[in-house]
């Protein structure tokens, strides 16, 4: 037997810690799609179906085995991908208090949910490529013709129920954004060379990181920098694979790999197991064990049929058709008749009596 090597002293990020604000412990996500061309144009519609798999993948890979080490889920499976909504008619140059305010408009209409307290929702927003976001005073200029300042980001607010929205921001991204952002390629954190799609999901899992982890920018992050687990490995690409697909990361920072090798590995993109949670940390809830039985029960109900919205006319609405497609997955290999001969009349019973709940 050989004897035991030093104890880990020297991590490169001493200061990233935990500050006591809360985290996302089992990640609900709703990803939202603004503007027209999503439902018009053959590259964005397949696109989104290929994003709204990345983001079913994503909660069920080892990627989230590193970040239950910061008590945000408890490993691969204890996330859900809830529904797809398509947003017409937005700004086309939006600010983020315009941003805020068309989200509220959503929970209104029943497009996304209010959120729990604790809050668990996570929207994730991706833009149309002829969208951009231009609110220098907040110093958010995204993929606009000039200024460029960052390639996504993610905040939160106060619904008027007094709830917290946590959301994302994730821009087209395409060739033109990427040069007015960065003039050397080299040194940017995302390159021409990369698809859009391989650009989107990568700054997606960076922001996905981080919402998790410090929803509220006041839990994980380095008390010195400012910077969260996603901003001190921006940059650094890798892949994970689910089933059949394999999907463009960004590694994220791994407190626990920075102080066990004393600083010499902290940017990881997966663990094959989940990581002990941290102490100090945000306080336990279910087990693991619990929390993927909960998820497991209702996993066939996801995702939920996509909803459409329009913006200007504040207006819902789902098409026949994806409810049909819902009720053939749900009911599978049954037809609805078969089980329920009036499956309309029981789902109206159904929603008549959660509203009545819900009044009271």
């Amino acid at each position: 037997m050989q004897p035991a090597g030093p104890a880990p002293t020297a991590a490169a990020f001493p200061g990233f810690a935990y500050h006591g604000g809360p985290v996302v412990k089992v990640p609900q996500i709703y990803a939202t799609f603004w503007g027209s061309l999503w439902l018009s144009d053959a590259a964005h519609l397949t696109r989104a179906a290929r994003l709204s798999q990345y983001l079913t993948d994503l909660v069920a890979s080892q990627y989230m085995n590193v970040l239950s080490q910061y008590g945000s889920g408890s490993g691969a499976g204890t996330g859900c991908y809830m529904r797809a909504a398509f947003l017409n008619n937005p700004p086309t140059n939006l600010t983020d208090p315009q941003i805020k305010g068309i989200l509220q408009d959503c929970i209104n209409s029943g497009v996304l949910p209010e959120p729990a307290n604790p809050s668990n929702t996570c929207v994730i927003n991706f833009l149309a490529d002829d969208i951009g976001i231009n609110d220098p005073g907040d110093g958010l200029v995204l993929c606009e013709a000039k200024n460029d300042t960052a390639f996504g980001y993610h905040e939160f607010f106060t619904t008027t129920a007094g709830h917290s929205m946590y959301y994302a921001m994730i821009p087209g991204l395409t060739g033109a954004c990427l040069k007015e952002s960065c003039a050397n390629d080299g040194t940017c954190s995302l390159h021409l060379a990369e698809t859009q799609e391989q650009r989107q999901t990568q700054v997606t899992s960076h922001e996905f990181a981080e919402m998790i982890t410090d929803p509220q920018l006041n839990a994980w992050y380095d008390a010195g920098s400012g910077s969260e687990n996603g901003d001190i490995c921006n940059g650094s690409a890798a892949t994970i694979t689910a089933g059949v697909n394999t999907w463009t990361v960004q590694r994220q920072y791994s407190k626990a790999d920075d102080i066990a090798s004393n600083g010499a590995n902290f940017c990881v993109v997966t663990a094959p197991s989940p990581m002990a949670k941290l102490v100090p940390g945000p306080a336990a809830t279910l087990t693991p064990v619990a929390r993927r039985q909960q998820l497991e029960a209702i996993a066939k109900m996801l995702p939920l049929p996509e909803v459409h919205y329009d913006v200007k006319a504040k207006k819902a609405k789902i098409e026949d058709q994806h409810i049909q497609e819902f009720a053939q997955r749900l009911l599978n290999p049954f037809h609805h008749s078969d089980l329920v001969p009036d499956l309309p009349g029981l789902l109206h019973q159904f929603a008549d009596v959660i509203a009545k709940t819900k009044k009271n």
